[in-house]
């Protein structure tokens, strides 16, 4: 019985050859993967780090050099990471009570900030002590 290494499903189909070993496709989760494949997969601490990295001003080859991680890569988990946190801000309700809000003044948030702007802005700010939430209201 042939397990699928990203979900654990037992149903998948072959899918061609790859470097001479057969490839299967997953029929739960759609993702291919190889018999004996043992590329090393990132845990999520190290995903974190370069995410955190990125998050303070080092640039991509600057962490590419460092952490041993290519390029394309980092690109692809910093585009995950804030899909992820594009989600959770879409999906995070404002308190309604003032008292609950924290204010914090932040200088230089936006780089363009649009005139006559009608709708909420928000956005996330990723300290050392935890993610907070800045809303910006328009004038």
């Amino acid at each position: 019985m042939i397990l699928c290494k990203h979900c654990g499903s037992d149903k998948s189909r072959k899918d061609g050859m790859v470097q001479g070993k057969q490839r299967y496709r997953c029929n739960e989760c759609n993702k291919t993967f190889r018999i004996g494949d043992n590329r090393e997969k990132y845990t999520l601490a190290q995903k974190i780090k370069v995410i955190k990295l990125y998050t303070e001003g080092v640039g991509l080859r600057a962490i590419e050099r460092s952490e041993g991680i290519s390029t394309p890569l980092l690109i692809h988990w910093i585009r995950y990471f804030s899909k992820m946190l594009r989600e959770k801000l879409c999906t995070t309700e404002i308190p309604q009570d003032s008292r609950q809000i924290e204010i914090l003044e932040v200088d230089e948030l936006f780089t363009y900030y649009q005139k006559k702007v009608t709708v909420p802005m928000c956005g996330l700010l990723w300290t050392e002590t935890g993610i907070k939430l800045l809303i910006s209201r328009g004038k």
